[in-house]
C-alpha cells in the first residue's frame, strides 16, 4: 500500500489527530532506512500509530497475511485493531485471541487478512492447526515485548519467529531497554528509537490515611468526593483484593466495573465498556489494566494496594494525566503502613471533606443480541432506540457493536423504559433481545 502524503493526510483524520508527534516522525524515518528498530516508547505516547504507519508502505497489493503484530493481552490486541479500524484502510484486519472462539477466527482467514494481530499463544495454535499461510509475511511487530517476556510468552514467540521465513522488517516495542533481546529475534543489529518526554505529565501524588483496618471506608469516602464525570480507577495487587472491595461498594450501592483475571472475555468487554461509556465511575482492576487496554482519561489513580515494583507503580499512574494533562494518584494507607521506598519523598496528604453524595452514572449499558455478523450496526442501534417517542440524541451514549452481540450506552433515567419498549421489536427483521448489560 503506497502512502502518499494524501493517504496520510485522510488517516489522520481519520483518527482526529492534526500531526505526527516527534516520536512518530523519528519511527518513520528509521523503519525507511532500518530492517530492525526497536521503539522505546511508554503507554500513550501514540506508539501504535507510529509502527503502523511505519508497516503501510511496505504492503503490497497480493493476497495472503503479510504483516504480523504480537500483542501480550487480549485487549491490547483488540486496541490494535480498534485503530486500524478507525484508519479506514482498505485493508482486511484479523484479530485473534485467547477467549474468542477458535472456530469464527479459522472461518475469517477464508479469505486471508493483510494484518494479523493476535496474541502469541493464539497465533501459535493457527499456525500449528495451518488455519493460515505465513510464508508471505514480511513485517513483524512484538508490541509491549517487555510485558510479553514478564507474562512468560518466550515458547509462543520463539515457535512463531521459527515459522517465519520472509521476514524483511521487524519493529520491537517497549516501555524499557532494560530487557535481554533473544536470539530468535536475530535482532542483534538494530536502530532505536526513543520517544521523548515533550511534556511531563502533570500527575500529583498524594496519601489518604485512614485508621487501621478501615482502608476500604477511606476508599467508600473518597468515591463519596466525586462530582459527575469524575472517574476513579482501584488498583489491588491480587484478584481477592478486588473481589473483596467489590463486595463493599455494592453493600455500599456503588456502581463500579471489575476488571481481573479469571473473568471470561465477554465479562471482561462488558466491564471495560462500562467503565468507558460512564456506566460506572470507579474500575477496580489488578494490573492487567495498568497498560495496554482502551479506557478514558482517569482523574484518580488510587493504590488500594502498592505494588512492589516501581514501573508498576508508573504503569498505574500512566493511566492519567493523558489528555486531560493533569491527574492524582492516591496511595490508600493505613496509619501504620510505610511509604514504598522507590517513591524517595513522603507525598502530601490529601484531606477530604465528608460528603454523604453518591452521585449515580450518567449512563446505563444495555445489551442488544445482535451483533456485525447479524449485519447490524451503530446507524441501526441509533435508528432503533430513536423510533421511541421518550428518546432523544442526548440520551445515547457510546456504542459498540461485537461480532455476535451490541453494547448501547442509554440515559441511566430512561434504561428500563427502553428495555420495556424494545420488547418484541425488531431490526432488520430480526427478532432482538435488550437487557441490562451485566
Amino acid at each position: 500500500m503506497k502512502l502518499s502524503s494524501t493517504n496520510q493526510k485522510a488517516i489522520l483524520e481519520n483518527l482526529g489527530i492534526s500531526a505526527l508527534n516527534e516520536m512518530q516522525k523519528a519511527t518513520l524515518e528509521a523503519t525507511e532506512k532500518h530492517q530492525n528498530v526497536m521503539l522505546l516508547a511508554p503507554t500513550g505516547s501514540g506508539k501504535t500509530l507510529a509502527y503502523l504507519l511505519s508497516m503501510l508502505p511496505k504492503l503490497q497489493e497480493k493476497e495472503g497475511v503479510q504483516a504480523l503484530i504480537l500483542a501480550p493481552t487480549r485487549e491490547l490486541v483488540l486496541q490494535i485493531e480498534s485503530v486500524l479500524k478507525q484508519m479506514k484502510l482498505p485493508l482486511k484486519v484479523n484479530a485473534c485471541y485467547g477467549g474468542h472462539l477458535f472456530s469464527i477466527e479459522r472461518k475469517n482467514f477464508s479469505v486471508p487478512p493483510t494484518i494479523l494481530v493476535g496474541t502469541p499463544g493464539r497465533i501459535k495454535d493457527h499456525l500449528e492447526r495451518g488455519t493460515f499461510n505465513p510464508e508471505h509475511i514480511t513485517e513483524l511487530v512484538f508490541d509491549e515485548f517487555d510485558k510479553s517476556l514478564e507474562l512468560g510468552f518466550t515458547g509462543q514467540m520463539r515457535y512463531i519467529a521459527g515459522q517465519l521465513y520472509q521476514v524483511k522488517n521487524k519493529i520491537l516495542v517497549s516501555a524499557t531497554n532494560a530487557i535481554d533481546l533473544p536470539y530468535y529475534l536475530d535482532f542483534d543489529e538494530h536502530y532505536t528509537v526513543e520517544a521523548a518526554v515533550e511534556k511531563k505529565p502533570d500527575i500529583t501524588v498524594k496519601q489518604l490515611i485512614c485508621p487501621r483496618g478501615e482502608k476500604l471506608e477511606g476508599l467508600l469516602k473518597l468515591i463519596k468526593s466525586l462530582n459527575a464525570g469524575q472517574n476513579v480507577i482501584v488498583f489491588a495487587n491480587h484478584r481477592d483484593a478486588c473481589d473483596r472491595i467489590g463486595e463493599f461498594l455494592e453493600q455500599h450501592r456503588v456502581i463500579f466495573s471489575l476488571f481481573r483475571g479469571g473473568l471470561e472475555q465477554d465479562e471482561r468487554e462488558s466491564q471495560l465498556t462500562k467503565f468507558r461509556n460512564g456506566s460506572a465511575q470507579v474500575l477496580i482492576a489488578t494490573d492487567i489494566a495498568s497498560r495496554g487496554i482502551d479506557i478514558p482519561d482517569l482523574d484518580y489513580v488510587v493504590h488500594f494496594q502498592i505494588p512492589p515494583q516501581e514501573t508498576t507503580f508508573v504503569h498505574r499512574n500512566g493511566r492519567t494525566a493523558r489528555m486531560k494533562a493533569t491527574g492524582t494518584s492516591v496511595l490508600l494507607m493505613t496509619e501504620t503502613d510505610y511509604l514504598p521506598k522507590y517513591l524517595g519523598y513522603k507525598p502530601e496528604e490529601l484531606l477530604l471533606e465528608e460528603a454523604e453524595k453518591n452521585v449515580q452514572p450518567a449512563f446505563a449499558t444495555l445489551h442488544i443480541n445482535k451483533g456485525k455478523k447479524h449485519k447490524v450496526n451503530k446507524i441501526d442501534l441509533v435508528g432503533f432506540f430513536l423510533q421511541f417517542d421518550f428518546m432523544t440524541k442526548e440520551d445515547l451514549g457510546l456504542i459498540e457493536v461485537k461480532d455476535f452481540f451490541s453494547y448501547v450506552a442509554v440515559s441511566r433515567a430512561k434504561y428500563k423504559q427502553a428495555i420495556e419498549a424494545a420488547k418484541n421489536q425488531k431490526i432488520k427483521r430480526k427478532a432482538i433481545k435488550v437487557t441490562l448489560a451485566k
